[in-house]
C-alpha cells in the first residue's frame, strides 16, 4: 500500500494518531483532527517547535523518496496557487528548490540529474505551472523566480527548455504580459539565471537579455521595483557582457544607464547601481579611463559622504576594488620587467591621483563608529579602515603625509571617536610605505600607544591593541627598543585581564612580539639560550594560563 506521503500527493486524506505522532499544537492549527494535507505540512515547516518541524520535514522526505515527480508537481501546485498564504507558497518554493539543487557541487549535480530523469511531460507540466506563477506572489524576492532559475541550471546546459529565455523576455517587454509584478519576478529570474548558469550557455541570448535589462533600468521606467530587479540582474550578468564592453558605443550606453541609476532617489536602486559600478571597475578596469574623471570619481566620492550606510559602503568599496586591481597590476608589471616582456595591462594610477580627495573622507568616516557597535557588523567605519590599508599597500609613502597630521591632531582628542579614528588610521598605514620612513614615526608614537592601551574608552583600547599588534608584527624593532619593551610588556600583560575583544588583540600582539624577539635573537646565535622576553617568561605564561580559564557570559574563552 502507498505510504502516507504518497497518499498525500495523490490527494487522499490520511489519518494521523495525534498521540503517537504529535503531542503539540502547530502554530495555526491543532492536530487532533483526523486529516492533514500538504498545506498543513508546509505550514509546519515554519513552526518554532523543533519536534513539529522535524516531523514535517520527515513527511516531505518520505514523499520525495516515494514519488519525486508527484511530490514536485504537488509543490508546484501550491506555489502556483494564488489562494494559498504567503507562508505556504514560500515554503513550497523553498522545498522545491531544496530538491532540485544543493550548495555542494557533487550533490547539486546528482539533484539535477535526478530532475532530468523525470518524464519530460511531467517536467514540462511543472515548469509551466511555476513559470505561470511569476508575478502572482505577494512576497519579494519571488520564490517562483528562484525555482525557475534552478530548473534552468539543470535544463539549459543540455539544450532543454529553449522557450524559457524568450518567455522571460516577453514577460518583460510585451505590454500585454508585462505588469509590474510580472516584470519584477521575471527580471529576478533573469538575474538568478545569469548568476547560476554558465555564461557560455547564455551567450546566444546575451544581447537580448542585456537589452531587456537596460530597458528596465532606465529612469523612464516608472517602477522602482522593476529598476531594482533589473539592476541586480545586470550585476549578475556582467561576466558575459565582455563583448559589449569591448564595443565603445555599447559600453557608453551601459555606463550611461548605470551612472544614471546611481542617482535614483530610491535607495535600493541606488545601492544596486553602485554595486554594479564597483563590479564593472573590477571586471573592465582597462575600459574605465573615459568615465573615471567625469562620472565614476564624483559618483563614488558623493556616495562615500552619504549618511546612509549602504550607500557609503559601496562608495568605499569602489576605491578598495581599484586598490586591489592596481596593486595586482603593480605586481604584474614588476614580474614583466623581471621577465623582460610587456605587461598584459598597465595601471592608470587612479588611486594615486585620488588620494588627496579620498583619504580625508576615509579619515572622517573612521569617526562614525558607535560605542556599542556589534563586532560582526560591517559598517562604513570598518570599511574605511580596510580601504586605508589597501591604499597604503597600493601607494606606499604617498599616504603618510595625508594621514599623519590627522593622527597627530587627534591622538589626545577629548572625543573618544576621534582618538579611536586616529589610532585606527595609524595602524592602517603600517604596511606599504617604506620601513625606513615608518620606523622613526612609529618610535615616536610608541609611548602614546602604550598609554592608550588603558584609554577610558573600551573601543579605543581595542583599536590600540590591534595597532600595537600591527607594530609588533610589521615593525618589531620599534617595540623591541629597550626604552619601549619593558613598559609595553608590563602593559600588555596587565591588559590580558580586559574584556575579550581587547584581550584577543593583546594576545595577538604578544604572539607577534614573541616571534619578532626570537627572530632578532636567532640572528645573533643559532639557538639563543635567552632572548628579550625571557625575564617575563614565567609571569607571561602564568597570566596566559589564567586567561584560558576565564569564563565570559557563562562560556570559557579558551581561544584566547
Amino acid at each position: 500500500p502507498p505510504s502516507t506521503s504518497a497518499r498525500l500527493l495523490i490527494g487522499t486524506p490520511f489519518s494521523i494518531d495525534s498521540k503517537s505522532v504529535y503531542s503539540h499544537r502547530l502554530a495555526t492549527f491543532e492536530l487532533h483532527s483526523s486529516t492533514m494535507d500538504l498545506v498543513q505540512i508546509l505550514e509546519a515547516t515554519t513552526s518554532p517547535d523543533r519536534e513539529i518541524l522535524q516531523q514535517a520535514e520527515q513527511f516531505l522526505r518520505q514523499a520525495a523518496e516515494t514519488n519525486l515527480a508527484a511530490f514536485l508537481n504537488s509543490l508546484a501546485d501550491e506555489l502556483a496557487s494564488p489562494d494559498r498564504t504567503n507562508v505556504v507558497r514560500m515554503a513550497a518554493g523553498l522545498q522545491f528548490k531544496n530538491y532540485i539543487t544543493a550548495k555542494d557541487s557533487t550533490l547539486k549535480l546528482q539533484y539535477q540529474q535526478r530532475w532530468l530523469a523525470i518524464d519530460l511531460a511531467v517536467r514540462s507540466q511543472i515548469k509551466a505551472k511555476i513559470l505561470a506563477s511569476l508575478g502572482t506572489e505577494r512576497n519579494s524576492p519571488s520564490s517562483a523566480a528562484q525555482c525557475v532559475a534552478y530548473m534552468a541550471c539543470a535544463e539549459l546546459p543540455g539544450g532543454s527548455w529553449p522557450e524559457l529565455v524568450p518567455s522571460l523576455l516577453a514577460n518583460v517587454t510585451d505590454p500585454q504580459r508585462s505588469t509590474e509584478h510580472v516584470k519584477v519576478a521575471s527580471m529576478e529570474a533573469i538575474g538568478y539565471i545569469c548568476e547560476e548558469v554558465d555564461q557560455s550557455v547564455l551567450s546566444m541570448h546575451a544581447n537580448e537579455l542585456l537589452t531587456a535589462v537596460m530597458q528596465c533600468m532606465r529612469k523612464e521606467e516608472p517602477s522602482f521595483a522593476v529598476r531594482r530587479a533589473a539592476t541586480r540582474a545586470l550585476l549578475n550578468s556582467l561576466e558575459f557582457t565582455n563583448e559589449n564592453f569591448d564595443k565603445e558605443s555599447e559600453r557608453n550606453y551601459i555606463m550611461e544607464v548605470v551612472c544614471e541609476a546611481t542617482q535614483c532617489v530610491d535607495q535600493h536602486v541606488k545601492v544596486a547601481a553602485l554595486q554594479t559600478m564597483v563590479k564593472i571597475v573590477s571586471l573592465y578596469y582597462q575600459h574605465m579611463e573615459a568615465y573615471m574623471g567625469r562620472a565614476l570619481f564624483p559618483i563614488s566620492v558623493d556616495a562615500m559622504k552619504s549618511l546612509a550606510d549602504d550607500v557609503a559602503l559601496q562608495g568605499i568599496e569602489f576605491w578598495s576594488s581599484i586598490c586591489d586591481e592596481e596593486t595586482d597590476l603593480a605586481i604584474e608589471a614588476a614580474e614583466a620587467a623581471d621577465g623582460r616582456y610587456p605587461p598584459r595591462q598597465i595601471s592608470k594610477f587612479y588611486v594615486k591621483g585620488a588620494l588627496q580627495y579620498v583619504v580625508p573622507i576615509l579619515l572622517a568616516t573612521l569617526t562614525r563608529q558607535e560605542e556599542y557597535d556589534d563586532e560582526d557588523d560591517w559598517n562604513p567605519c570598518k570599511a574605511a579602515g580596510v580601504c586605508l590599508c589597501l591604499m597604503a599597500s597600493c601607494c606606499g609613502n604617498d599616504v603618510i603625509g595625508l594621514v599623519l597630521p590627522f593622527v597627530q591632531n587627534n591622538m589626545k582628542n577629548p572625543d573618544w571617536k576621534f582618538r579611536d579614528a586616529a589610532v585606527m588610521a595609524f595602524g592602517s598605514v603600517l604596511e606599504g610605505p617604506d620601513q625606513t620612513t615608518l620606523q622613526p614615526i612609529v618610535a615616536i608614537a610608541m609611548p602614546q600607544l602604550i598609554e592608550m592601551l588603558n584609554d577610558a574608552s573600551l573601543v579605543v583600547q581595542d583599536s590600540t591593541a590591534w595597532t600595537v599588534g600591527r607594530v609588533c608584527d610589521l615593525l618589531p624593532e620599534a617595540a623591541l627598543r629597550e626604552n619601549h619593551l619593558v613598559p609595553l610588556l608590563h602593559t600588555l600583560i596587565q591588559c590580558l585581564e580586559k574584556p575579550p575583544r581587547v584581550a584577543s588583540n593583546i594576545c595577538w600582539a604578544l604572539s607577534s612580539l614573541v616571534e619578532s624577539a626570537y627572530d632578532v635573537a636567532e640572528k645573533k646565535e643559532d639557538e639563543p639560550p635567552t632572548f628579550a622576553l625571557s625575564p617575563v617568561f614565567a609571569t607571561l605564561v602564568t597570566k596566559l594560563l589564567v586567561v584560558t580559564d576565564r569564563v565570559i557570559f557563562g562560556r570559557p574563552r579558551t581561544k584566547l
